[in-house]
């Protein structure tokens, strides 16, 4: 008797491993036949930034055949959505989720833009990572400017320790319009202040070298006059090295970003009225270009008082 109630206790749990086994295989079986009900998409920081819309996803995913509603579930590869989506220069994260309720949910973040590059003929955005986004009249990002001749269109990133130094502090943000690489040991500071450039050399010691900067500008500049020096070096770990200008000439920029079509090249700003005093001097100007859309404010119309207030000594007359 014993042996007979042993026999049916494996038969029963032998049956019962067998429904379950069964069970999911014919759950899986059923699952493979599914179809994606609808797809919802996240934009992230769409608050803020205009560069991706839920339109613009759903066309994504339409012309290159990604889109997974009304597909066999089994037959969608969200890692290629992730993938394809994540190409677009546009886009800095895309994550492609497969829900309980046979939806497709894909939240995407939007490139968020720390620098706007002038590379030669070329404007870009890039991001904290250096993935490119090419600049377009259609939307505007506030960011630091900073020009050159980049080999790579992330070199533009060696200026960020300089300038996220800037971005914390409140009167070298108002004065810093905008930064020109010309190699890593030459670092170029264009202030609002009529007619001068700052070299800062390389990304050392900044915090000092900064300190320097506004000792000079509250101990030399009122004295000597705000449009006396054509260039400050801050390079060299013990001294200033400040050059007077020979003469005196108006800067003129010509150039007005709301009428913009496309990204401006360097070359489509105009500049008069400078001396040949150096071609530091000259390429800084031409950089300037987007001080006024970016950088300067409108209201002050005279940036050399703003800057005299700000740094603690009134400009003498």
């Amino acid at each position: 008797m014993k042996k007979i109630l042993k026999y049916l206790k494996y038969t029963l749990l032998l049956i019962v491993i067998g429904l379950i086994v069964a069970g999911i295989w014919w759950s899986n079986l059923q699952a493979a036949g599914d179809k994606c009900r609808n797809v919802s998409i996240d934009i992230i920081n769409s608050d803020s930034l205009a560069f991706v819309t839920q339109g613009s996803v759903f066309n994504m995913l339409n012309t290159t055949g990604l889109n997974p509603e009304g597909k066999v579930l089994s037959q969608i590869n969200t890692d290629d959505i992730e993938t394809m989506l994540g190409r677009s220069e546009y886009i800095e994260n895309a994550e492609c989720i497969l829900q309980a309720n046979n939806e497709i949910r894909i939240v995407v973040t939007q490139l968020i833009p720390v620098l706007r590059v002038f590379n030669g003929n070329e404007s870009y955005y890039l991001n904290k990572d250096g993935k490119r986004m090419n600049a377009s009249s259609r939307f505007h990002a506030d960011v630091p400017i900073v020009s050159g001749n980049f080999a790579n269109p992330a070199d533009a990133l060696m200026a960020r320790p300089i300038i996220n130094h800037v971005e914390k502090d409140k009167a070298l943000k108002d004065l810093i319009t905008m930064y020109t690489i010309k190699d890593k040991h030459n670092i170029i500071l264009v202030p609002c202040i009529y007619g001068h450039v700052i070299n800062f050399g390389d990304t050392t010691n900044v915090e000092n070298k900064f300190a320097k900067l506004k000792e000079f500008y509250k101990q030399v500049m009122p004295e000597d006059g705000w449009v006396t020096y054509d260039s400050i070096t801050l390079k060299w770990t013990h001294q200033i090295v400040a050059h007077r200008r020979s003469k005196k000439k108006k800067l003129e920029i010509i150039y007005n970003p709301e009428e913009e079509e496309a990204a401006p090249s360097i070359e489509s700003i105009m500049v008069s009225g400078l001396n040949d005093a150096s071609a530091l001097k000259n390429q800084s100007a031409e950089q300037a270009k987007d001080t006024a859309a970016a950088k300067a404010p409108e209201k002050d119309k005279n940036p050399d008082k703003a800057v005299a207030k700000a740094f603690g000594k009134k400009k003498n007359n």
